[in-house]
This record gives structure tokens, C-alpha cells and sequence, in this order.
């Protein structure tokens, strides 16, 4: 092992070595192509595995930008669905403020029944379009809603839209 670190021991191996063209050239010539293809099959795996690794996130980006499109359509039909159920809410609230009109005015009790028949109805379209809004949300996964969070948002809405 002392030999390796001797100036003298590398000077007599290049000599021997280079006197000796015939064999040395070839022998370089192999080991270089040996070296070569080693490194060529560790690269190829490694891009092989890299491209994989592509194709796999292209995908992913694929199916990502479908998902973004639905949920994105079904935001937009819940914005349309809460348009209408703010428009039925004003509707609501115009028409219990006419009654409120009606009743101190002694209005006749046919008028009362008719005013009380349209507030029905208007109830019964600002729910519907609620539970509809309601079932859009949560299939887009936008509104989580539990049992306890679904009662208390049904209790603001009758307080808000019922006198």
C-alpha cells in the first residue's frame, strides 16, 4: 500500500504501460466503452422514470382542469339559484308588508285570504329554491352543511323572511 503513494512505483507503471501501445490503446478504447454504456443504462432508467413521472402528472393535471370545470358550472348554476331565492325573499317580504297594510286597514277578509294564499305560495317557492341551492352546494362540495348547521341557517331564513 506504501508503494501507491511512491512517485516511483506511477513513473515505472506509465513507462510499462506506455511501451506497450498495442495492448493500451485497446484496453483504453474498452474500458471507455464499458464506462460509457453503464452510464447510458443509469440514464436511461433514470429518464424513463422521469418521463413516467410526467405522463403521470399530466394526467393529474388533466383530470384536475375537468374537476375545476364542473365545479366551476356547478358555482355558477348555485349563483343562479340564490338570485332566485333573493328575488323570492324580496317577493316574500313586499308581500308581508302588504298584509301588514291590509290588516290595521280592516281589510276584508276574501283580500286576507288572498294575501295569505300568496305568501304561501311565495314560501313554498323561496324553499324549494333553497333546498335546491342547498342539494347544488353540497354536491359541489362547497357547503359542508351538518345537521346542526342546516336547522340554524333554516331558522334564520324563517326569521328573516316571516314577520
Amino acid at each position: 500500500m506504501d508503494k501507491l503513494l511512491e512517485s516511483a512505483f506511477w513513473v515505472d507503471g506509465w513507462k510499462t504501460f506506455s511501451s506497450a501501445p498495442v495492448i493500451a490503446i485497446p484496453l483504453l478504447i474498452l474500458v471507455g466503452g464499458v464506462v460509457w454504456w453503464i452510464r447510458g443504462v443509469v440514464n436511461g432508467r433514470e429518464i424513463n422514470g422521469l418521463k413516467e413521472q410526467i405522463g403521470s402528472l399530466k394526467e393529474q393535471i388533466g383530470t384536475l382542469k375537468e374537476q375545476a370545470g364542473v365545479l366551476n358550472q356547478r358555482r355558477l348554476l348555485a349563483n343562479e339559484q340564490l338570485t332566485v331565492v333573493k328575488k323570492n325573499d324580496e317577493t316574500l317580504r313586499a308581500e308581508v308588508a302588504a298584509l301588514r297594510k291590509k290588516i290595521p286597514k280592516g281589510a276584508r277578509h276574501n283580500e286576507l285570504a288572498t294575501s295569505v294564499d300568496t305568501v304561501t305560495n311565495t314560501i313554498t317557492k323561496l324553499t324549494a329554491a333553497n333546498d335546491q341551492l342547498d342539494r347544488t352546494l353540497k354536491r359541489s362540495g362547497l357547503v359542508p352543511l351538518n345537521p346542526m348547521e342546516k336547522d340554524a341557517l333554516n331558522a334564520a331564513l324563517k326569521e328573516t323572511t316571516l314577520p
